[in-house]
């Protein structure tokens, strides 16, 4: 059975986009930049808690992600990140960055700006983008 629960900041930030592995993908709402997160289902709160199978499958999202966003969406720059000060649930984000972009060349956490949001059939789309480049990516 499994008991694991999103952290309430992430869930109310975020669009669910779905699950690869055991790993919970996530589309940040601030559609400024191509803003994913990713959150193993552990209980682990630190990288080096982490069983080496949840490690890997992050790398392998991570890496899978940030060549999507690069060379399907065109990002100028993918920045990858596992801070978690605020939100102490494990969780990697994975950011096109974009030279053009409202928060360039700054960091996207605190700064939101308001006005740009994503459709639901814009999260279907990215949805299915992520999910299938994952499924490809990870064989």
């Amino acid at each position: 059975m499994n008991t694991f629960t999103l952290h309430p900041t992430l869930a109310a930030d975020c669009h669910a986009l779905g699950q690869w592995r055991d790993v919970r993908l996530l589309l940040h709402k601030d559609a400024h930049v191509r803003w994913f997160i990713v959150v193993p289902e552990t209980d682990s709160a630190e990288w080096h808690e982490l069983p080496a199978s949840l490690r890997d499958q992050l790398l392998t999202a991570s890496s899978v992600l940030g060549v999507m966003l690069k060379n399907d969406d065109g990002c100028d720059k993918v920045n990858i990140a596992a801070i978690g000060n605020l939100v102490p649930q494990f969780h990697f984000h994975v950011i096109g960055r974009w030279k053009n972009d409202p928060y360039w060349p700054g960091v996207v956490w605190g700064r939101s700006v308001a006005g740009c949001e994503y459709t639901d059939e814009d999260v279907r789309k990215i949805a299915a983008q992520a999910l299938s480049s994952l499924s490809r990516g990870s064989a």
